[in-house]
């Protein structure tokens, strides 16, 4: 039975891997998925945040290069962000999630949870910079 199981995970994880390298390519249609410190430089030259967040998700490898990855596509929201002048209670719903993303991925300390919390503050600095962007006046 636990064999089963190993055989239905890995396959999992095959097809899923494996689907993912067809979306992390560059704007030409080449595969970066094996090139990390390549789409960190594309990541990092995004025109706004929800592009660097897509970019991050498509060639995640699920390791330590997460880590720099997720991160470059914060920077990218937290810039986005800050140009946008977000009021105190959004700063302070960003920080809450941080320290949320802290206290529930980051407990092992393992390789994927050090990529789950970078993913997870990711998805919360976009999440705010969305919020934002819906409730600015033009």
């Amino acid at each position: 039975m636990k064999a089963i199981r190993l055989l239905i995970t890995l396959s999992a994880l095959l097809i899923t891997s494996m689907a993912m390298a067809k979306e992390c390519v560059d704007a030409q249609g080449n595969d970066i998925l094996n090139t990390p410190q390549v789409f960190r430089e594309l990541i990092e030259k995004s025109n706004n945040c929800h592009s660097a967040v897509e970019l991050a998700k498509a060639c995640a490898w699920g390791s330590m290069v997460d880590v720099f990855t997720a991160g470059a596509a914060y920077e990218v929201c937290h810039t986005q962000l800050a140009k946008m002048n977000p009021d105190k209670a959004d700063s302070a719903l960003l920080v809450s999630m941080s320290e949320r993303c802290d206290a529930h991925h980051n407990t092992d300390g393992g390789t994927m949870a050090k990529s789950t919390t970078a993913f997870c503050h990711m998805n919360a600095i976009e999440f705010v910079v969305k919020l934002v962007q819906t409730t600015e006046v033009y």
